[in-house]
Order: structure tokens, then C-alpha cells, then sequence
């Protein structure tokens, strides 16, 4: 059996049942999940002969290697954060039992699950951005400087996924799996990237592209990001 990763959006996906492991911020943020980030699927081939370019493109990885792939797809190069790491930021303290009691496939869903929400959010806020001022005011500097914490939390959580994963803290058969009843597709990123990019070359904004090193004139251990969940 091979493993296709799609590229095409897929169906809505239910949160996992579990504790409600967020802290008090992800509920102020996160109120709805409709939607999923980058399917994984078991089907035995790509599109057919034929298929028209709207259908989904994909590569064909062998089953022995599929974790890694996934695991890799989900590192953030310019990070190095640790599951714990990820895990203890927004997971709260009186929710650690819970959490605990959790099988590590519904914890890696879980935390899918919160960065798919930051990544909508995100997107919410950035294609909320008029694009036709001279410049930003207070108020939309504000709601672009949120929507960049937000992508950078949902970052952090995969990468956080990533980790658990080298650390031999989730095997490949666990993140196969919990990408597959997550319906984990790339699509959710690739639109916050794109209205992340349409903002800030509108109004001339720095960012960091993602997987990429932003420019600029500071030392890198000033550009250094830590994960916000407020």
C-alpha cells in the first residue's frame, strides 16, 4: 500500500474528542473549527489519466517512509522547539490530566487542531485588511501584528509535532494515523500565506516567508519568535 499526499482541500473535520487542553486563550480565539489543513490518504494511485488540472496532484511515498515525509513537512527549519514545549504552551495546568490520559495519536490531533485554528484566524484577520489605504493605521497595524502571532503559534505547534516525532515521542503508525483522521491539508497555509504576502506587499511590511529567513539588519538573536498564547 502507498500512501498519497493531496494537495486539494478536503471535507470538514470534527475536532478530536479529548480535554478541552487550550488555555484560557485558544477558547477567546479559537470559538469555531470548520475546516482542515493537509490531507493524508490511503488511495492506492494519483488522479487518473486525464484528470483535469483542478484535481489533485500528488506523490506517492512508500509506507516505510511516510512518517518521516509527514514529519518533515510539518518542521519549521527556522525553529527548535520541542513537543514539551509546544505541549505546555497551551495546554493548561488544570487540563494536564486530561491531556495525559490521551492517546499520543489524539494528542497530535489535538494539536493540529489548535493550529488549524490559529492559521484561520490568522487568515481571518489578514483578509480583513483593506487594501487600498496609503498606509495603516494603529488599529490595522494592530490586527496585522495579531495575525502574525497567530501563524507563528500554528507554526510553532507543528513543529512541536515534528519534534515529538524525532524524539521517538510519536511513531510513524501514531502520525500517520492522526494526520489521516485529521484530514491535515496544506491548503489552510498556503491561503494564510497568501493573504499574509498580499498585506505586506501592499503596505511594505517585513515578515518572515514561511520556511524562509526574514532580512534585516538585526542580529539573529533579536529576530528570535516565541510562541504567545494570549
Amino acid at each position: 500500500m502507498t500512501y498519497e499526499l493531496d494537495s486539494t482541500p478536503t471535507d470538514e473535520a470534527q475536532p478530536a474528542d479529548g480535554p478541552q487542553a487550550a488555555s484560557e486563550s485558544n477558547a477567546a480565539h479559537d470559538h469555531e473549527h470548520e475546516g482542515s489543513d493537509e490531507g493524508c490518504t490511503t488511495e492506492s494511485s494519483a488522479a487518473g489519466t486525464g484528470a483535469g488540472l483542478e484535481e489533485s496532484l500528488g506523490i506517492t511515498i512508500p509506507d516505510d517512509h511516510v512518517g518521516a515525509f509527514v514529519a518533515q513537512a510539518f518542521e519549521d527549519v527556522e525553529r527548535s522547539t520541542e513537543w514539551t514545549e509546544a505541549v505546555e504552551a497551551v495546554v493548561a495546568d488544570e487540563a494536564r490530566d486530561a491531556w495525559r490520559s490521551l492517546s499520543t495519536q489524539q494528542q497530535v490531533v489535538e494539536l493540529l487542531t489548535m493550529a488549524d485554528r490559529y492559521d484561520e484566524r490568522a487568515t481571518e484577520l489578514l483578509e480583513g485588511i483593506p487594501l487600498d489605504r496609503g498606509g495603516l493605521d494603529d488599529d490595522l497595524r494592530e490586527r496585522f501584528e495579531e495575525a502574525t502571532r497567530l501563524r507563528r503559534n500554528a507554526d510553532v505547534l507543528r513543529d512541536g509535532i515534528a519534534a515529538g516525532y524525532a524524539e521517538g515521542r510519536v511513531s510513524d503508525d501514531e502520525l500517520v494515523a492522526a494526520v489521516e483522521d485529521f484530514e491535515f491539508d496544506t491548503a489552510s497555509i498556503a491561503e494564510r500565506e497568501d493573504a499574509l504576502d498580499t498585506v505586506a506587499n501592499t503596505y511594505d511590511l517585513d515578515f518572515r516567508p514561511y520556511g524562509g529567513t526574514l532580512m534585516t539588519e538585526r542580529e539573529p538573536d533579536e529576530d528570535a519568535e516565541e510562541f504567545e498564547a494570549w
